[in-house]
């Protein structure tokens, strides 16, 4: 495997943006669907959840292109990552996601590592992200822990039958 790039997002990057998106938070979803139960979860994520979250990507391009960047492998987009820098001095990574074809090699936590150094260099002195505790989101944690990332606060969701 060939070294992965990483370069400012560009606006011919959204369709693959998009797509990663999609792909990436397809087995989420699902997961949430399944401890849900199909009423619970329509209620709550009515509409396109997978259109929904590459919207969410796509729309931080639009406000902020200077916070997205791709990774690229032999010249394919294969990752993105979008961040944001705030003024209190915690950057804060947002969505981000590997190619489920490209998961599993490393990528995803080289993407954070490149992501934490342009927080550092931009004066950040925290960072911060956030993800699921549930199953679906193992491979999340473990891309954030590898890089250093601690869990400090935990957030758990209730729900139930009325």
């Amino acid at each position: 495997m060939s070294e992965p790039v990483f370069r400012a997002a560009e606006e011919g990057d959204v369709p693959d943006l998009r797509r990663i998106a999609a792909a990436a938070w397809t087995p989420i979803y699902g997961h949430w669907r399944e401890l849900m139960g199909e009423d619970l979860y329509a209620r709550q994520y009515p509409g396109d959840r997978l259109q929904s979250k590459a919207d969410q990507v796509e729309s931080q391009f639009r406000r902020h292109p200077e916070w997205v960047f791709v990774v690229e492998l032999d010249g394919k987009v294969v990752g993105f990552c979008t961040y944001v820098l705030k003024d209190g001095g915690v950057g804060e990574i947002g969505n981000n996601a590997i190619d489920p074809e490209y998961q599993g090699r490393g990528l995803g936590s080289a993407m954070h590592r490149e992501c934490l150094h342009r927080m550092s260099e931009a004066g950040m002195k925290y960072a911060k992200v956030g993800t699921g505790l549930d199953d679906s989101h193992a491979p999340a944690r473990r891309a954030y822990e590898a890089v250093g990332f601690e869990q400090v606060l935990a957030h758990v969701e209730y729900f139930m039958k009325l």
